[in-house]
């Protein structure tokens, strides 16, 4: 993730709202932000890691959740087939935010200390409004999605974009996700669900690689009603090309309010 990156100007609304919006380190209420911890690369580029976590929105469970995805960026897969997430479910939940970190921190450790994964690489771009390493208050949530972005603009970089750019698609869905779109989305989505295309645009806006495009959409990520971007990271091993890891946000409807989490979309930079 290795030169340095800015992220260009924002509407001034964006910035007005950004600045009102609320963090809270404590229990979120009818909708959750997941904060995100970056963990890192491993020495070799192939593996990078990323935790995110936070308290369930009011439901059956206020139970603290840590997920830790350890990706395999040849791929652009989880290791071992899915994350480590730490969650109870249980109306009668006692896992508080600390523990279910702890306890996620435990279970990753011996994949982490086995491909050496650690602090290393450099965030490339960001966009600071959409406070990634902290549990937005959940009334500020809807405002959060409304005002991120779909596009990050790099000055330097190892990829040669100019910009990072995120679309919005339909794909495939087991789930039904007819209630995830508005009124005037309705025709034509039966059977589908709100996905994303992730391409690299050089100084012409014309983009000349595709990171990721969904064809289908996991029922995992809950019926999505928006994506954004949040932050992008380089890492260059020895000898070796780039490596690039994109943040992408996901908003979606929680059991009384909107939820956000994180989705890292990796590849190897030739």
């Amino acid at each position: 993730m290795h030169h340095r990156w800015s992220i260009a100007a924002r509407p001034a609304i964006g910035l007005a709202i950004g600045v009102a919006l609320a963090v809270s380190a404590g229990t979120a209420h009818a909708g959750d932000a997941a904060a995100r911890r970056i963990i890192g690369f491993s020495p070799d580029g192939v593996y990078f890691a990323f935790e995110q976590y936070g308290t369930l929105d009011a439901g059956a469970s206020a139970s603290g959740y840590s997920e830790i995805d350890i990706i395999d960026i040849r791929t652009d897969e989880f290791v071992g087939g899915k994350p480590i997430l730490i969650v109870d479910e249980s109306e009668e939940s006692t896992l508080s935010l600390d523990q279910a970190r702890a306890q996620a921190t435990a279970k990753a450790g011996p994949t982490l200390a086995k491909y050496a994964i650690a602090s290393r690489g450099k965030q490339t771009a960001s966009d600071k409004f959409t406070f990634p390493g902290e549990m937005v208050a959940y009334n500020d949530i809807p405002r959060l999605e409304q005002v991120s972005q779909k596009w990050l603009s790099p000055l330097y970089d190892e990829t040669g974009a100019s910009t990072i750019q995120l679309e919005q698609i339909l794909a495939g869905s087991t789930a039904d996700c007819s209630a995830s779109f508005d009124d005037t989305q309705q025709g034509g989505t039966s059977g589908k669900a709100l996905g994303f295309r992730l391409t690299l645009q050089g100084q012409d806006g014309k983009p000349f690689r595709t990171l990721h495009e969904d064809k289908a959409v996991p029922g995992s990520r809950n019926c999505p009603s928006s994506y954004s971007l949040s932050e992008s990271y380089e890492y260059t091993p020895a000898g070796k090309p780039a490596v690039i890891v994109v943040l992408v946000q996901r908003f979606s409807q929680g059991f009384e309010g909107r939820d956000r989490r994180f989705i890292a979309v990796t590849g190897q930079l030739r």
